[in-house]
């Protein structure tokens, strides 16, 4: 399939997320305006974009695990290629199976902004790369789909698909999975390629929890119980429901195997039973402020964003504009609002990125300062101007060393 090629789980899964944050669809115009808008006003937009100066980033030049974090610091363009990212969230492995060559650059005209070369070039380390498997799909023509959560082989067929993927990339020497914490400070220290951190996005593929030690064998080392349609384990931002018999003993089996429970999909009733459940840490990979955006339960509310907080863990902030702003382009300053909310609730250590970076969308649908990896600098600069450093915030914690501390928390030795 050609990268501008959308396939139906790619259509499915943007028009869950619009639904589930209750508004309409809004396509791109001809011109490459959002529709709604004149294209006149979308050209000063974009022209105001391309020209508006970076005149403040950060440098980081610390150990990714040290106690003595960079402080904010005015710097140009090129040192700012020398900061090192962890995203919290990429479905490299969904894109790949839909057709994208994730080894390609991405050219300037292209509607995609991810892939490994990207990456590379926005000075992204290390991310947390999902296994996505699509609930209602049809498994015979679609490489992430399965029928229902019923379908336990159909699900564990589109998940090994998935894992293989990343270790057939491993094998190339594109990427490095992260196994132990030794594997993750390798990756951040650029001791070869981008380190990949294995996160489940829906735990159906994972046959029963007896299941899990398997995996986590074969390098899984986050779970999300459920994405948006819920899964046999839990309830999920687009149906409602909680824990089941079957998913409260997922979660002691995850517990059991250290791995790292992710709650961005979960239902409202779900985060508070697996919080009940389980005393362990807890991260948000891709979530923003529901108070900013309060029509869905896919935003994580004040109350479990201090619970993130009380359990020592992380929330990303994500890159998809329609959780950034209603009814219109989100920009640099949405991202900025999410961010800041969410800190002076979670604490400034525990914040970052966790992009969800054209996961489904394509670039139209990016904060339209924020068009690659390469331009996740500018969210420093907005850090900075909004009084980041105000909260105890620092370059290296939220471009990286926030999740790595998390992620170091869990990992084996």
């Amino acid at each position: 399939m050609q990268p501008n090629t959308t396939s139906a789980a790619t259509r499915r899964r943007r028009t869950s997320a619009v639904a589930s944050i209750g508004i309409g669809t809004t396509g791109a115009c001809a011109s490459g305006g959002m529709c709604g808008s004149s294209d006149t006003e979308g050209q000063r937009i974009r022209a105001a974009a391309r020209t508006h100066p970076l005149q403040s980033a950060v440098t980081y030049l610390s150990d990714p695990m040290a106690s003595q974090p960079t402080p904010f610091q005015p710097v140009t363009h090129a040192t700012a290629r020398g900061l090192r990212w962890i995203d919290g969230h990429l479905d490299l492995a969904y894109l790949a199976l839909n057709g994208r060559d994730m080894r390609a650059t991405v050219p300037a005209t292209a509607p995609h902004a991810l892939t490994l070369p990207a990456l590379r070039e926005g000075g992204v380390r290390a991310a947390l790369g999902t296994i996505f498997t699509e609930c209602g799909g049809n498994p015979a023509t679609e490489a992430v789909a399965y029928r229902d959560s019923d379908d336990l082989e159909g699900a564990h067929r589109a998940g090994l698909a998935q894992l293989e993927w990343y270790e057939s990339m491993e094998r190339a020497g594109e990427i490095a999975i992260v196994r132990t914490r030794r594997d993750l400070a390798r990756a951040l220290a650029g001791e070869g390629p981008i380190g990949i951190v294995i996160l489940m996005e829906c735990a159906d593929p994972i046959r029963s929890p007896d299941e899990v030690a398997w995996w986590h064998a074969r390098g899984l080392r986050v779970v999300g119980m459920s994405w948006a349609h819920g899964s046999r384990y839990s309830g999920g931002n687009a149906r409602a429901g909680g824990l089941t018999p079957i998913g409260r003993r997922m979660v002691e089996s995850l517990d059991a195997s250290g791995i790292l429970h992710d709650a961005s999909h979960l239902s409202r009733a779900a985060f508070d039973e697996l919080l009940a459940t389980t005393n362990a840490r807890v991260i948000a990979s891709h979530s923003n402020a529901a108070a900013l955006l309060p029509d869905s339960e896919r935003h994580i509310t004040d109350a479990q964003i201090a619970a993130i907080r009380d359990r020592d863990g992380w929330i990303g902030l994500n890159l998809y504009g329609r959780f950034l702003a209603h009814e219109r382009r989100s920009t640099l300053d949405d991202c900025i609002a999410h961010s800041m909310h969410i800190a002076r609730i979670v604490g400034a250590s525990r914040v970052g990125l966790g992009s969800d970076l054209d996961g489904g969308f394509g670039r139209e649908q990016l904060p339209l300062e924020i068009q690659s990896p390469a331009e996740y600098v500018r969210l420093l600069e907005g850090l900075e101007n909004a009084g980041f450093s105000a909260l105890g915030g620092t370059v290296d914690g939220y471009t990286h060393a926030n999740l790595a501390r998390v992620l170091d928390a869990s990992l084996p030795s």
